[in-house]
């Protein structure tokens, strides 16, 4: 049996990183990429910030795991990737997608604090930086928010213990890339639950972030797994594709 491109398996896997084997600290966090990562950008290097060197690293159940200190002058465990997926989206023109499990926030005293991921211009922006293109936020109480550009879209909804969380960035209509100026979009999805679909302002970097979030006032951590970054291509052009192949095959049999 032929199968289709646009299929679930025609996809370019960029980078995957499982995060398997455990570190102290931020000094090591690049150490083991070689054993974790994967795709065809495999290894990539993150960038850490948070001058509590153990509030970024693999944690010893194999997952990312960022903190904050509990103190505001030691901020918060940011881990963003060392490269701008827009390139590889915009030479391919095909849509990026982000697809991360979301284990647990734990340890706040507060339980509307949170921890967070976003897509953004540059590397280690906050959630609710006017730079990022989508990002969600994911608090300690099970409520989670999208946002963009400073402002939240959607409603409000939950999550579960390692839902998996994924965020496809296409240009308008959710054709080719989103970040070489034919607009950009992001669909949303937490969990079994479809966030909808939201139209953004024309993004043309994607640096992800990974952080946790430190109002001043306590020590709180999240954990994450199995990222994912993926080119999707267009399903009308795949499935053409596809179509002409069967054709090919019936007239060599004839």
């Amino acid at each position: 049996m032929l199968a289709l491109a646009g299929s679930a398996h025609a996809v370019t896997v960029l980078l995957t990183d499982d995060f398997d084997t455990a570190n102290t600290d931020a000094s090591t966090f690049n150490n083991t990429l070689a054993d974790d990562q994967g795709g065809t950008l495999a290894t990539t290097s993150y960038s850490l910030q948070g001058s509590a060197g153990w509030i970024t690293q693999h944690s010893n159940t194999g997952r990312l795991l960022v903190a904050t200190s509990g103190a505001w002058w030691e901020g918060n465990g940011s881990v963003s990737l060392n490269n701008n997926f827009a390139t590889q989206a915009n030479t391919a023109d095909q849509a990026l997608e982000i697809s991360f499990n979301l284990h647990e926030v734990t340890g706040y005293g507060d339980a509307t604090q949170w921890v967070q991921f976003n897509v953004g211009g540059s590397q280690h922006l906050d959630v609710g930086n006017g730079g990022v293109g989508v990002g969600i936020l994911f608090r300690q109480n099970g409520e989670a928010g999208a946002l963009s550009a400073g402002s939240g879209i959607g409603t409000p909804v939950t999550w579960a213990a390692d839902d998996l969380i994924t965020i496809r960035l296409s240009g308008t209509g959710g054709v080719g890339s989103a970040f070489d100026g034919g607009g950009s979009e992001a669909t949303i999805s937490i969990g079994a639950f479809n966030y909808g679909t939201f139209p953004l302002a024309q993004q043309t970097n994607a640096y992800l972030t990974f952080s946790g979030y430190n109002y001043g006032v306590g020590f709180g951590l999240g954990t994450f797994d199995n990222l994912n970054v993926t080119l999707i291509p267009e399903p009308s052009t795949a499935l053409l594709g596809g179509l002409g192949m069967l054709a090919l095959l019936r007239r060599r049999r004839a």
